[in-house]
């Protein structure tokens, strides 16, 4: 590839909000590297092309990352811009996660219904109203909130599940409030955000992940001024813990972390299909940032998350994904 102080390649999925992203990231290289000559590569992954059917049966996490990275490992790019919550623990072979900028908002929002805040929309909705989401662990959350809501499955980019919405095929949906920020261009006010201390977010949620070959040290020295100290701990905390806890998207999970200065809070979530959910907290300092991940999912475990974790495998073992 042409030298990188003159050319960058970032692979992208091909969806509004992705390309959004990606631009987001190119600015921010512009800004440490003005003059450079970025091209943003469009890519079609499997959760593209199959709109329809559920991402457990799908195969779970990667089916919006794993093509992206696949440029990067052949070398059509220099880097790949992924929205970190889908990462898989394992990324590919050779490559790494080079840099996290700062974080936009980590809550999800619920779009539809009335009132000042999440909850109070929820209140709103008619009773077995339908709210979609294609979240196990909003749905979890959505049942705790409340039972006799219908949880659909919401598939489909971010723009076509708003404009489903609008169209009245569901009558509220829970998304990612960063993903609204970012296509739209402009911040949410706080009507129907979700407070994250009960509506846990999904680990990395609200941002970006940059992924490059382990070996292009010269990738690793440009996005150093781009990366955020804090969002990149809050990551590896929040990606420890979902690790360890086996985080695919049939485990309703979610996990918060909050860098502070040289300190770090850390909450997480744990729910079972069944109903049940475990909630902790705890707090440390930053430079532990994966171990307080490992500690905090060991502490669900204990408090019987590894019977959760056991219900969910023995469903899988009856009802297995397709391949």
């Amino acid at each position: 590839m042409t030298p990188i102080t003159e050319r960058l390649v970032i692979a992208s999925r091909g969806s509004a909000l992705a390309l959004r992203q990606a631009a987001i990231v190119a600015d921010l290289v512009r800004a440490v590297a003005p003059g450079i000559d970025i091209e943003i590569l469009r890519v079609t992954t499997k959760g593209d092309v199959d709109k329809e059917r559920s991402f457990r049966d799908l195969g779970g996490k990667g089916i919006f990352t794993a093509e992206v990275e696949r440029e990067v490992v052949e070398g059509r790019a220099d880097v790949a811009v992924h929205s970190a919550k889908d990462l898989t623990a394992d990324i590919a072979p050779g490559c790494s996660i080079v840099c996290v900028p700062a974080r936009a908002r980590v809550e999800d929002v619920v779009v539809g219904g009335n009132g000042a805040t999440g909850e109070e929309r929820f209140s709103s909705l008619e009773r077995g109203a339908r709210v979609g989401t294609s979240s196990m662990r909003r749905r979890v959350l959505l049942a705790e909130a409340r039972g006799d809501l219908q949880a659909v499955e919401f598939r489909g980019n971010l723009d076509t599940r708003l404009r489903k919405l609008a169209d009245g095929e569901v009558s509220a949906a829970v998304l990612a409030a960063a993903g609204i920020e970012r296509l739209r261009g402009a911040a949410l006010d706080d009507g129907g955000v979700l407070d994250p201390s009960w509506w846990v977010p999904a680990p990395a949620q609200g941002a970006l992940a940059v992924e490059a070959s382990s070996e292009r040290s010269d990738l690793a020295e440009l996005f150093e001024g781009v990366a955020d100290r804090a969002a990149t701990a809050e990551v590896a905390c929040e990606r420890a813990f979902s690790a360890r806890l086996e985080g695919g998207c049939s485990v309703p999970l979610g996990c918060l972390a909050r860098a502070d200065g040289s300190g770090m809070v850390v909450t997480g979530f744990l729910g079972s299909p069944h109903g049940q959910t475990l909630r902790d907290r705890i707090s440390g300092p930053v430079g532990q940032a994966e171990s307080l991940g490992v500690k905090l999912a060991e502490a669900l475990l204990d408090s019987g998350g590894d019977e959760i974790l056991e219900d969910i495998k023995a469903m899988e073992a009856v009802e297995p994904s397709p391949p």
